[in-house]
């Protein structure tokens, strides 16, 4: 595979690369090259159905009915839907708050009162806010019904913390609502960014800030080979993603909706150990052709899916086609 384009060709300083070593850490996870690894999920899926889906609102709703089961089992039992990030050089259920902990840096730079969380998933990340924090008030929206309902139950006692479902690109609040928005790994997701971001805006008051914590491609993807190119876009479809947004691109759409940027951190590198356990399951489904039969028989398609994802993304972030960026935006 050819080398990733270089930082200044692939973003502007607005989103600074991970440092080189630490994608090189990345991309070695892998015992085997990416050839094999694709002919394997071949093999396995249909990958030409994958590619050519079409992902908006319903399949999004599918997916998460079809995985959470999964994401209990083998990613996170407090119901965290997101990456944990290393911490020390590790990787343990205390690097899943991490995306929060941000956030809270930005509460704490604007002195916010109220904020909501954008496609909440099972409420990890607002409850563990409104814990931390009982001085302020937090409204966590999501999609899907049994999200909301799982968020309310792991909720008790936290009077400060409300679930709401809903759909993020048409908020029910009114304008100037919120001092500051949160959304991890989900407006990747949405079949109309624009939307989203204007209606985040909106619900923003001046001053406040949405803070976006999200898979991103670093580049366009013809700037890489082929192999990397289907690897990334298996990916993407394998996480009910349509494309993942060139960060530069994803940058100048907020602009324009009135979102100023604040700062973009290049969190890929933080993302190295829990790569590393998910391409290691993905490795174990792959490689046990009779286990993976099994499985096949007793879990939904979907959340098979997921294997994909966890084989495939040591490549793709580790070779720069992928990145993992909390990205601060300021309304106007």
């Amino acid at each position: 595979m050819p080398d990733p384009p270089a930082a200044e060709d692939a973003a502007s300083p607005a989103a600074p690369a991970a440092p080189a070593s630490d994608l090189a850490a990345i991309a070695a996870i892998p015992t085997r090259p990416l050839a094999d690894a694709l002919a394997m999920i071949d093999q396995r899926f249909d990958t030409a159905e994958m590619l050519d889906r079409s992902v908006g609102i319903d399949q999004v709703a599918d997916y998460y009915r079809q995985s959470d089961r999964g994401y209990r089992l083998f990613h996170s039992r407090e119901g965290a839907l997101h990456i944990a990030l290393d911490c020390d050089g590790h990787r343990d259920a205390s690097g899943y708050p991490r995306q929060a902990e941000i956030f809270t840096e930005h509460l704490d730079a604007i002195g916010a009162r109220r904020a909501i969380e954008l496609g909440c998933g099972m409420g990890y990340n607002t409850r563990w806010l409104a814990a931390c924090q009982p001085r302020r008030r937090f409204v966590g929206l999501d999609l899907t019904e049994p999200h909301i309902r799982y968020a309310r139950q792991h909720a008790a006692g936290l009077a400060n913390a409300e679930f709401r479902r809903g759909n993020y690109e048409s908020l029910p609040d009114a304008d100037a609502s919120y001092d500051a928005a949160l959304a991890v790994e989900t407006l990747c997701q949405t079949p109309s960014l624009g939307r989203a971001l204007r209606e985040a805006c909106r619900v923003l008051r001046p001053g406040g800030r949405l803070v976006v914590v999200d898979c991103f491609r670093r580049a366009p993807l013809d700037r890489y080979d082929a192999p990397t190119q289907r690897a990334a876009r298996l990916v993407e479809k394998a996480t009910a993603v349509d494309a993942f947004a060139v960060v530069d691109d994803w940058i100048a759409t907020a602009a324009g909706v009135g979102l100023q940027l604040v700062e973009a951190r290049d969190l890929s590198g933080r993302t190295r150990q829990n790569l590393a356990r998910l391409h290691g399951l993905a490795s174990r489904f792959f490689g046990l052709p009779l286990a993976a039969r099994a499985m096949t028989r007793a879990f939904p398609a979907k959340l098979l899916e997921n294997s994909v994802c966890g084989l495939l993304m040591p490549y793709t972030v580790g070779g720069g086609a992928h990145t993992y960026q909390a990205i601060t935006v300021e309304k106007r």
